[in-house]
């Protein structure tokens, strides 16, 4: 996950009752969690964590509600939202984001034994338990900012992603959306805790559901949001995160999922950490394997990784001035997309907004399932090349060389599926300076009109 920004703070979903696992049907799965730090001694409130991993302190009073009642690993139950103790676990909204934030099940403990109280002690449900949380029944009027950007239209002239599955290695992917109605297969669990057979179309903080709408999701009465790809089918592949990056181990079992469901995408919806060389093999198997493979750029304060296989495409995070939602490594990025309040499915029928690179990713993914429907032929690696050849600031950067902050510039989808020329992935992957110039004056026209029918679009 990434952090919040001021712009892109989303609007609270509300919020299903806790209860026990398998009580009254509430689902159970992965919650979105933080443990209570201190600093210099001094425990954190908790309109300091709604500020961090919310970007509104007001919101602390929804965080209090998820947690009101619950025993933590000391014993003691949270009963005061002026209260908190270090080492507390707090059960967060499904929109929280931050390096501190992780999802997976609760961590399971034994309570300490209480300290004596002279007030009665609450009830509430174990320490266990997860809550879900549910967006609210609305929609997001007019046409997204995203979708008027990249006008998805202009490039459904030779199909919209039917034939192409698209594994979501996330959080789970909730099928029971209109918008995504019959297009999720049952997945997989490929996290630590999952027992055998478990699948993936379950989804407890909503994260996975919002990229998988983002990528597919199909018009519906009501709305003017509709995914990149609407044809495509979802693959959901659940997996764990700490600290807002992806559980290596799950993630390599996720990435082997993916490859084995013949997916031609896989969007993983948290930071990858590169440094581990088990992750960084398991991207290549992918991508040898005919997986295009889309992951959010990583932040400016981690660790140098590893290079990675042509066929990965990393994405940086843009708002509608075309500003940098997040700073992230220099060089490490190949394309930006929309990623700042930008417009998605949530869990049941209503809508949600979110802010942040795998939101960016997210469309990066459905338009390489464009890319790979219109064109079946291109493999991993050539899929990749073509997205990083036609976006709109490619021709713009020195020759073979990307912008450090914006790589290739922002995706361009109408020309990514129409250039058809079979020397756009051989020279972009090679980086030839001559070599990458020519290519891309063979499709310089036809990106040149769809930049001008987004100006007037969004005129």
């Amino acid at each position: 996950m990434t952090p919040a920004v001021a712009t892109g703070v989303p609007t609270p979903p509300t919020v299903a009752p806790a209860a026990a696992p398998g009580a009254g049907g509430t689902p159970t799965g992965f919650v979105k969690y933080v443990v209570v730090g201190a600093e210099q001694g001094r425990v954190e409130h908790l309109w300091e964590i709604a500020l961090r991993v919310l970007g509104d302190a007001q919101r602390y009073l929804e965080i209090f509600t998820l947690n009101k009642g619950r025993v933590q690993p000391d014993g003691v139950p949270v009963t005061d939202p002026a209260v908190l103790r270090r080492g507390w676990l707090l059960v967060l909204p499904w929109d929280a984001v931050g390096a501190e934030v992780s999802y997976g099940p609760l961590p399971v403990f034994t309570p300490a034994r209480p300290r004596a109280s002279s007030s009665p002690r609450p009830t509430g449900p174990p320490a266990s338990a997860v809550v879900c949380t549910v967006a609210p029944k609305r929609r997001i009027g007019g046409v997204p900012w995203a979708q008027l950007r990249l006008t998805p239209e202009v490039a459904w002239t030779r199909g919209r992603g039917a034939g192409v599955a698209v594994a979501v290695i996330d959080s789970g992917v909730d099928g029971t959306p209109p918008a995504l109605d019959g297009r999720v297969r049952p997945g997989a669990d490929a996290s630590a805790d999952a027992g055998g057979g478990s699948r993936g179309d379950r989804d407890c903080t909503g994260h996975g559901t919002a990229m998988a709408g983002i990528v597919a999701a199909t018009a519906q009465r009501g709305t003017d949001f509709v995914g990149l790809a609407p044809e495509a089918t979802i693959v959901p592949v659940r997996i764990g995160t700490s600290a807002g990056v992806a559980d290596s181990t799950d993630l390599v079992t996720a990435l082997r999922a993916a490859t084995a469901a013949r997916a031609g995408v896989a969007l993983i919806g948290a930071a990858v950490d590169t440094t581990d060389s088990r992750v960084v093999t398991a991207l290549r198997t992918a991508v040898a394997g005919g997986t295009t493979v889309v992951v959010a750029a990583r932040a400016a304060t981690a660790a140098k990784g590893a290079d990675l296989p042509a066929g990965v495409l990393r994405v940086g995070a843009v708002g509608p001035d075309d500003r940098l939602a997040e700073v992230h490594r220099p060089g490490e990025v190949d394309v930006v997309a929309p990623g700042v309040d930008v417009v998605s499915v949530g869990i049941g029928s209503g809508e949600v907004q979110g802010t942040g690179a795998d939101y960016a990713a997210a469309f990066v993914a459905g338009l390489v399932a464009l890319v790979r429907s219109s064109e079946p032929r291109l493999d991993a690696v050539e899929a990749a090349a073509r997205v990083r050849a036609t976006a709109d600031g490619a021709a713009a950067v020195s020759p073979g060389r990307p912008d450090p902050w914006y790589g290739w510039g922002m995706i361009n989808p109408a020309a990514a599926v129409n250039a058809r020329s079979a020397g756009v992935a051989s020279t972009v992957q090679r980086r030839s300076p001559a070599g990458a110039v020519a290519a891309l004056a063979a499709i310089l026209a036809l990106a040149a009109l769809t930049v001008g029918l987004r100006r007037r679009r969004r005129n």
